[in-house]
């Protein structure tokens, strides 16, 4: 469950494709004021159905990937992941997206939406393909996604005026994404603007990053590092960014870096079992060091996601803000419904 923060900086983040020779990576920063943030597999085989609320018709389908997501919420609720197939599906806030009206079309929610797309695609085509057959309502926030995968295939997606608009090939000159609308951000920069006096802070922060990051990946530059990665990241990123990303697509491993510890730690998705007879795992991931890797994942339980959920909902910073009444009950709702997926 995501929640909708108010536009000012609570909640922004910045991704973008960097394809180099051999290398495939998709980056993120994470800009937003609560710091927990949680690693989770995710297994093959396994029947969904989406958290939706009568009269919605909840989407349900069978999963076909592993995967490890990244919440700072629930498990199911990811912020954005990679699938064992080389799928990766990242978002960050778009005040302007609208999602398209109810209709009789299955239903899930704006986070579940990315567990569907890991969880039942392999490729970006697939991806666009079955983004068209569910409908996301009953969101709580406003997002647009980037997607890429092990060919080096890259999207966007974004929902303007109840339509689903995809960026794509020749539509997609510059794949990077901050928290403008892409067609107006890649039309700034191609103009060659480089200020923004005329918006507000918000927008004129969005664009900052967009053009720190568009000028670093048109650098002629074939030989990277990790390390050169995580450098572009660190130059776009903000005083609330919680974590910072680095999806090596080809490699299948996750590095990440957190604001508690700058020491990069890499998760390898082939060091996990994702049949469904294995167990699932989670981790904290601003607890985890960068000399142990894969092996601090503890099993996954309810207990576990009900602690996660309890933080998320009853932080005193988010509560000040969003005033929300959510209820013990809730919670423990919230946390066990992973376990109906079978």
């Amino acid at each position: 469950m995501q929640v909708a923060t108010r536009k000012g900086g609570v909640r922004m983040s910045t991704v973008f494709h960097l394809k180099r020779n051999k290398v495939n990576w998709i980056c993120k920063n994470q800009d937003v004021i609560y710091e927990g943030v949680h690693l989770f597999t995710n297994h093959r085989d396994l029947h969904k159905t989406a958290l939706v609320m009568p009269p919605g018709t909840p989407a349900a389908w069978v999963s076909k990937y592993g995967s490890i997501t990244i919440s700072q919420v629930a498990k199911d609720q990811p912020n954005g992941g990679m699938n064992e197939a080389g799928l990766v599906v990242e978002q960050t806030t778009l005040w302007q997206s609208e999602y398209p009206t109810a209709d009789e079309w299955p239903s899930l929610n704006e986070l579940y939406w990315i567990q569907y797309l890991l969880d039942t695609c392999s490729t970006v085509e697939e991806a666009l393909h079955a983004a068209s057959n569910v409908r996301i309502d009953q969101s709580t926030t406003k997002l647009h996604y980037l997607l890429a995968d092990a060919s080096g295939d890259c999207a966007i997606i974004e929902f303007i005026n109840g339509q689903m608009i995809v960026h794509h090939d020749e539509q997609l000159p510059l794949p990077v994404m901050t928290n403008t609308v892409y067609s107006k951000a890649n039309q700034d920069i191609q103009l060659g603007i480089r200020h923004w006096f005329d918006r507000d802070e918000y927008e004129c922060n969005s664009m900052d990053r967009y053009l720190i990051v568009a000028d670093a990946l048109q650098a002629d530059t074939d030989e990277v590092r990790v390390e050169d990665a995580f450098r572009i990241l660190s130059t776009a990123k903000r005083e609330d960014t919680v974590y910072s990303l680095v999806y090596d697509i080809h490699a299948r491993i996750i590095y990440a870096r957190t604001s508690r510890n700058q020491a990069i730690v890499s998760i390898s998705l082939s060091k996990f079992d994702y049949s469904k007879q294995a167990s699932s795992k989670a981790a904290n991931l601003q607890k985890l060091h960068a000399d142990k890797g894969s092996c601090q994942f503890e099993a996954y339980s309810a207990a576990y996601n009900r602690q996660a959920i309890h933080a998320f909902f009853r932080d005193p910073v988010l509560t000040s803000i969003f005033k929300w009444e959510i209820t013990d009950e809730m919670i423990q709702y919230l946390a066990h419904y992973p376990d109906t997926a079978y």
